[in-house]
């Protein structure tokens, strides 16, 4: 199995998710776990990463509350209608952020915004540190 880096893992889960919402947005049927499988190249669940496996399957699983609490702080906003690709990046975050824990909180938002610079318009990454910001709760990492 090929090694990724959680920049990469993170990215591509980010990815999973973008796909995801777009079968949602267009109601269409899907298979989770061939989505995040075709991320990887892969035929099992089983060769994709722990980390991003982690991420994705606690995202879909507390899909509802992940929704519910980014949408708690978009002011003006509803998720429904933002750009699923910042959709995929503030879900990933959450997601990370509030179930899996395996990186600091600063480390969690920092790699969003990154994600935010380089899939996103110019400024939006600013969007995404402030609702990340305070959709992600405190937690001590050790």
């Amino acid at each position: 199995m090929k090694e990724y880096s959680r920049k990469d893992e993170r990215m591509k889960t980010m990815q999973a998710f973008y796909q995801v919402f777009l079968y949602i947005e267009n109601k269409e049927e899907f298979d989770a776990t061939e989505v995040i499988n075709s991320m990887y190249g892969s035929q099992s669940i089983d060769d994709v990463p722990k980390f991003s496996k982690a991420i994705y399957a606690l995202g879909l699983e507390h899909y509802d509350e992940i929704v519910a609490k980014i949408q708690e702080h978009l002011v003006n906003w509803t998720f429904s209608r933002l750009d699923n690709v910042a959709k995929a990046i503030l879900f990933l975050g959450v997601a990370e952020g509030t179930y899996v824990r395996l990186a600091p909180r600063k480390v969690v938002i920092n790699e969003c915004v990154d994600l935010a610079k380089n899939f996103l318009k110019v400024g939006d990454h600013k969007f995404i540190n402030a609702v990340l910001d305070k959709s992600i709760p405190e937690y001590d990492f050790q």
